[in-house]
């Protein structure tokens, strides 16, 4: 493959070797949606499964896959099920939103002699899934009680933990709240999730990370993911002459011109175009011109570059997700799309 995404398995263990200290006696179920937040669910999995309790996913799919990679852990999907039998016969734990849910999930499970492995999500403030009143947490509860079953888990998300800690508060007391009418004879996993709740003090069992795994969010975390590619032709352009789609940039000299065979179909953000610095032999070079759908070029006119040399795009997302103006959970989710070989340094 010309084009790799680099898992550097030292600093996904250190991240998490750090990530369990914080935690103390708490659980920790890492959160691999998204292949992992793009760096790979399969490899990511199978370096963590002796590290933590639990492995967090958005959909089915994604389960069981996990599953095809003879993954044993707990995996706990957070969002919606196609097929709620599918999920008890795999033995994977998923959230239940709502009563009506509930109902459905049950008459599954008494005609197929399983048993559900429910989270119920509150809803506390983000309004993206969850029971928000009073009325369906009993109605949920006796449900379950009349059936002789239980919930697995009780759990609600944070939304803006890093930028409104009286929102956080209210959430917080919210939560409280709703796990205050659980039956006393219930063990039921509590556990939150959100930006930096690992370092909050919250009446939970178990805390859900995601960005900090990977090497975000934290002075004390470092990068698990970077992007290497190579040349793969040499271009010489003359003063005046443009360069790429759109005459995206005019040579100002006679300059030398580097190909990178990698795009905005592989991830790479359009929006880094005339300002992505790679290095290349040790030296930096930028980018010049649009960056196109499979390549983009580089000016190497100060650097001794050939046909075949690596190319260090990326080793951190921060300096792609500031110029982009965006974050990076979606510079790096944006390399799913990266059609090449994951190396595990």
């Amino acid at each position: 493959m010309l084009s790799k995404k680099i898992i550097n398995s030292k600093n996904l263990i250190d991240n998490i070797t750090y990530i369990k200290q914080q935690a103390f006696d708490k659980k920790v179920c890492v959160m691999v949606k998204a292949d992992a937040y793009g760096h790979g669910m399969k490899e990511i999995t199978e370096l963590l499964k002796d590290e933590v309790e639990f492995f967090g996913v958005s959909n089915q799919e994604e389960a069981l896959e996990l599953r095809k990679y003879n993954c044993t852990s707990r995996v706990i999907v957070f969002g919606a099920c196609e097929d709620y039998k599918i999920c008890m016969q795999q033995d994977i734990d998923f959230a239940l939103f709502s009563y009506p849910q509930l109902k459905e999930v049950i008459n599954i499970a008494k005609k197929n002699h399983l048993i559900p492995k429910l989270h119920l999500n509150i809803n506390t403030g983000m309004n993206r899934f969850g029971i928000q009143t009073k009325k369906e947490m009993n109605k949920i509860i006796s449900l379950l009680q009349k059936n002789d079953m239980m919930l697995e888990g009780i759990y609600t998300h944070f939304s803006s933990l890093t930028s409104d800690p009286d929102y956080t508060d209210r959430q917080k007391i919210l939560y409280d709240y709703f796990v205050s009418f659980l039956p006393q004879d219930w063990n039921v996993l509590k556990h939150v999730g959100g930006g930096n709740s690992l370092f909050e003090d919250y009446n939970c069992d178990m805390v859900r990370v995601g960005m900090l795994v990977y090497g975000y969010g934290n002075e004390f975390v470092k990068p698990v993911m970077s992007i290497e590619s190579q040349v793969v032709d040499m271009q010489y352009v003359k003063c005046g002459e443009h360069v790429g789609y759109l005459c995206g940039y005019t040579a100002p000299r006679d300059i030398v011109v580097a190909t990178i065979p990698l795009g905005y179909a592989d991830g790479l953000p359009r929006l880094l175009s005339n300002n992505c610095k790679v290095k290349i032999n040790n030296k930096w070079a930028r980018s010049c011109g649009n960056i196109c759908m499979d390549s983009f070029m580089v000016d190497v006119s100060e650097i001794s570059a050939k046909v075949g040399d690596k190319v260090q795009i990326m080793v951190d997302a921060t300096a792609f997700s500031e110029i982009c103006g965006t974050t990076c959970y979606e510079v790096c989710t944006n390399f799913i799309k990266l059609r090449a070989q994951t190396i595990i340094k």
